[in-house]
This record gives structure tokens, C-alpha cells and sequence, in this order.
């Protein structure tokens, strides 16, 4: 029996970990919006509001600056990859360059209940309606940003 070469014996599980890692992502990225928005009412309306568009009673007493982002605004949230919102919620907002007023929930949600979350804030995106694949950014309107 010929023996493994140090190359096949790290490629092998390599390849099957990437292989369980890419077929559970999807599985985990099917969120239930119902109990999404459960979670959003209780954490995410502060800051966002109770309908999405970045206007939460804690934003207006703080006058937060950059201001939440607007989870309505189809132009903008449907450029996000399921991956950046994920990252974005569980990170919070400097893990993505973005304000870092937005805390980290990865201490309080579990990561389903993040993927529950984004189910939920995908459906707010209105004008385009989200359609479940992010449409390329608009130069001119990142530039306005």
C-alpha cells in the first residue's frame, strides 16, 4: 500500500471541510423572517425604527452621525451580500467599514437568530423590492454617500 503524500493528506479534509462549510451556509441563510422580526422589535428599532427607515427614538435623542441605515432603501440594502449584512449584525458596524455606532450582537444573538434577523430586514427593502440576489452598486449613488 503506497503511503500519502503531506500534500493529499492536508488537501483531502481541506476540500471536505469546504465542501460541509459551503452547503450548510445556505441552509443557515434561509431565515424565518416571522421570528426576525421579533428580534428586530426588541433590538434593532431603537436605532432603525419600528419600520426600517432609520429613525429610531434612541437615533433622535442621539443624533447619531452617519444616521442608521434606512433597511427600505432597496437601492442600498440590495447591494449587500447576504455575507456583509451577517457580518454587519454579528460584528457590528466597524467590521464592515461602516458607522461604529452599530454594536456587535454576536453576545446576545445566536447566529440563527442573526439569519432570522436578516430574513426579516430583507423584507423591509422596498424600491427595488429585495429579489434574493444583491444588484450591483451604483457608482454615482455610492459617491453621494
Amino acid at each position: 500500500m503506497k503511503s500519502k503524500s503531506g500534500y493529499t493528506r492536508f488537501l483531502v479534509p481541506v476540500l471536505a471541510a469546504g465542501l460541509i462549510v459551503s452547503f450548510s451556509v445556505p441552509a443557515f441563510a434561509a431565515g424565518n423572517a416571522k421570528r426576525g422580526k421579533r428580534l428586530y422589535d426588541q433590538y434593532c428599532t431603537p436605532c432603525h425604527g419600528t419600520n426600517g427607515q432609520g429613525d429610531g427614538t434612541r437615533m433622535k435623542v442621539e443624533k447619531f452621525d452617519p444616521a442608521p441605515r434606512n433597511h427600505t432603501d432597496g437601492k442600498v440594502m440590495n447591494t449587500r451580500t447576504e455575507i456583509q449584512l451577517f457580518k454587519t449584525i454579528k460584528e457590528g458596524g466597524k467590521a464592515m467599514n461602516f458607522s461604529h455606532i452599530m454594536p456587535q450582537w454576536q453576545h446576545i444573538l445566536k447566529d440563527k437568530q442573526i439569519w432570522d434577523v436578516l430574513a426579516y430586514v430583507r423584507s423591509l427593502a422596498k424600491n427595488p423590492e429585495w429579489t434574493g440576489t444583491p444588484i450591483p452598486p451604483d457608482p454615482a449613488a455610492e459617491k453621494k454617500q
